[in-house]
């Protein structure tokens, strides 16, 4: 079995600009957490951390400020099935939904509406707010350095993650919480699943699997 992460293939050969007409990203955080006042992180028992933040780390969020209204820049186009924007995956209906038929009721999504800079609307999408984490890396394979302070790994020239088949076993879509660069993994079944819906604008990474 392939594991992937993902990115937002545009075909675009520029990054379309974009402006919060809403909301407050700063006050977008994760839920069901006390957070330390000082470093602004939850230890949980795992050794592992939640960051006061609104960026992906497999967690729920609330959803109260984020924006529901962008607007869209670059030029009026055809707009593929995944943006964008703030790090944080703008997914049309077609891709929610073959999310949602791997695995039903787990992840987070949350309306939002694309305007043109003429104030038209450009399209619907929703927010998309990966809900699982799984701690995947294998620790023999992967030639990173696991910091024992953080918890995390450090990224050494060279350095190569390998993801540990059995322990992602079973999972489509999740965040794993020792890696720090807020990517989304998914599997072979993931991909197979995009490419029979006919899904268009995602982007693959292989990663080395054991």
């Amino acid at each position: 079995m392939a594991v992937y992460t993902i990115y937002n293939d545009t075909g675009e050969e520029y990054i379309a600009g974009f402006k919060f007409l809403d909301g407050d990203m700063n006050k977008v955080l994760p839920v069901g957490f006390e957070f330390h006042p000082v470093t602004g992180g939850a230890r949980l028992a795992d050794g592992t951390r939640v960051k006061k933040n609104e960026f992906y780390q497999g967690v729920r969020i609330d959803p109260t400020h984020l924006p529901t209204k962008v607007l869209w820049r670059g030029g009026k186009r055809q707009l593929t099935d995944l943006q964008r924007a703030h790090d944080i995956f703008l997914v049309g209906d077609a891709l929610r939904r073959v999310i949602e038929e791997l695995e039903p009721d787990v992840h987070q999504f949350a309306p939002v509406e694309l305007v043109w800079e003429d104030g038209s609307h450009a399209a619907s999408y929703f927010w998309f707010y990966p809900s699982v984490r799984v701690d995947g890396m294998d620790r023999d394979h992967t030639t990173n350095e696991l910091s024992e302070k953080t918890g995390l790994w450090i990224h050494k020239q060279g350095g190569k993650f390998a993801v540990n088949l059995e322990q992602v076993a079973g999972h489509h879509i999740w965040n794993d919480p020792r890696t720090h660069f807020g990517s989304v993994f998914v599997s072979e079944m993931f991909k197979q699943a995009m490419a029979n819906a006919g899904v268009r604008g995602i982007g693959y990474h292989e990663l080395l699997t054991v």
